[in-house]
């Protein structure tokens, strides 16, 4: 099969490998899209994830979409429409279900973790993937592949907004709008919380949130700092390494912050007497948690709509295009790669 392959920090190459065999419990998924998430950017830059760097080329992508083609030795499918020929949204985080946080029903850090295009587990960004059926939620027909794509990054969302617990009436704060960043909108209109303000400091990505009905967007935080703005919940999805420092300044005293971002510095800084002086609660998100069926559901329903976030579409063989892209903050939400 044809693979993008990551060789090194900036050296992507598009190679000929062996397709993976499903084994006992996956299925073969032929990828239709793969949505590139600012992780894989990072890893693309950088030669490493989280200082993790592979030992070998590893193939990047964990955002994605397919059918099914094949079923591993002694798989018999459980649920409606696992089929051959099924159309799929997969769950990236594979935990193993034995360790004492799998145990306790926090699979999402789980111990033993598989996560493609982490290493060593190869992602998406070839023409298969072998993948566990639990981790597959049948797409309708209503879905493109790119939009069961995007069920990842929401299911993202969801899990944040979960940890987050916005009550009505409560005025929340998202740093950044890109895709994640939209989801918490969405998810959080629905949980009829109070005024929602987004930063969001690309022109070109300011005008989506307020189609989306947001009751403001700022340029910078500073702007609502000078003029005395808190809010009860802030959501920090940008992944900009300042951006924890913000939403301190940010959040009111007794406040909530939902750490979503993933910053390309190991380490930040922020202001801790702010942070002490507030009482401010501080929880950090890791992925997604059990959220794929329903995050198919939601998009399907289109109580969440992202038919028409703007996308920016390549080819496998420009898959390092796509990358590079990732990079440039602009109106497009995610470059999408389609094997």
């Amino acid at each position: 099969m044809r693979a993008a392959r990551l060789h090194g920090a900036r050296d992507v190459r598009i190679e000929d490998v062996p397709a993976p065999k499903p084994g006992p419990g996956e299925a073969l998924v032929r990828v239709r899209a793969v949505c590139i998430c600012p992780s894989d950017w990072r890893m693309y830059v950088d030669g490493h994830a989280g200082g993790v760097a592979p030992d070998r080329p590893i193939i990047q992508g964990h955002e994605f979409a397919g059918e099914i083609v094949a079923f591993g030795p002694g798989v018999e499918p459980s649920r409606p429409g696992l089929d051959v020929s099924a159309r799929v949204a997969v769950e990236p985080s594979w935990p193993c279900g034995t360790c004492d946080l799998c145990q306790a029903g926090r699979g999402n850090i789980c111990r033993n973790v598989r996560f493609p295009s982490f290493p060593p587990v190869d992602g998406a960004l070839a023409e298969y993937i072998a993948c566990p059926i639990s981790a597959l939620a049948v797409m309708p027909d209503i879905l493109s592949f790119e939009e069961g794509a995007l069920a990842e990054p929401l299911g993202v969302s969801m899990h944040a907004v979960r940890l987050a617990d916005p009550q009505p009436g409560h005025t929340i704060c998202i740093l950044g709008a890109g895709v994640i960043g939209m989801g918490c909108l969405v998810l959080s209109q629905a949980r009829r919380a109070g005024e929602i303000t987004m930063v969001e400091p690309v022109a070109a990505r300011q005008t989506l949130p307020v189609h989306r009905g947001v009751h403001q967007v700022a340029a910078s935080y500073l702007e609502l700092v000078q003029r005395g703005y808190e809010a009860d919940i802030v959501l920090e999805c940008s992944g900009d390494s300042a951006a924890l420092d913000q939403a301190v300044r940010l959040a009111r005293p007794g406040g909530r912050i939902v750490v979503v971002g993933i910053p390309r510095d190991e380490r930040i800084t922020f202001d801790m007497s702010i942070a002490r002086r507030r009482e401010l609660t501080v929880v950090f998100s890791r992925r997604s948690h059990e959220t794929i069926v329903e995050a198919v559901d939601l998009l399907a329903s289109r109580r969440v709509d992202f038919a028409e976030l703007p996308m920016r579409r390549y080819a496998l063989e420009d898959a390092e295009d796509a990358l590079i892209a990732t990079g440039r903050a602009g109106e497009a939400l995610r470059a999408v790669v389609l094997p």
